[in-house]
């Protein structure tokens, strides 16, 4: 049986490939309406928009939960190996830094997109805006293991 955390790890990924099969339909159709049938589709545009938007913060949350994300392991790797156990520590809180960062300002753009519909589609530009804080409360949650190892090995 799956456990919750693999479950919605397993959701994600499967949403993050979903998006991307959209997006790339979605280009497709594009191009095909511009090229081949000489009058565009007015919608494509947007929908691969959101798609984009979402596969990004969901995608920057599987890369934190992968440990995919930059780091510096050339300065990490001349420091002795204490400092290392230290300087571990900084990525997990430096990444839930940012993503607080995320949640905030993005619940911002939520409710100002109440108010904001997309051009064509008249969607609420709230749903658009919701992959900010979505992606940095998973972002966060993907932080908290890494951040546990690296304080029990900090003072190990």
């Amino acid at each position: 049986m799956l456990s919750l955390t693999r479950l919605l790890d397993r959701a994600i990924e499967w949403l993050c490939i979903v998006l991307m099969l959209v997006l790339a339909v979605d280009l497709m159709l594009g191009v095909f309406s511009r090229y081949v049938l000489m009058s565009t589709f007015t919608w494509y545009d947007e929908v691969a928009r959101v798609c984009f938007v979402w596969a990004v913060f969901l995608g920057a949350a599987l890369g934190v939960k992968r440990s995919a994300h930059f780091g510096l392991h050339i300065v990490i790797d001349l420091l002795p190996p204490r400092a290392r156990r230290f300087a571990a520590l900084a990525t997990p809180v430096a990444v839930i830094g940012f993503s607080a960062v995320l949640i905030v300002q993005g619940l911002n753009f939520v409710e100002l997109g109440w108010f904001q519909q997309t051009p064509v589609m008249g969607l609420p530009k709230a749903w658009v805006y919701a992959a900010m804080p979505m992606g940095g409360v998973l972002m966060i949650l993907y932080s908290l293991a890494p951040l546990w190892r690296g304080v029990r090995e900090a003072f190990a």
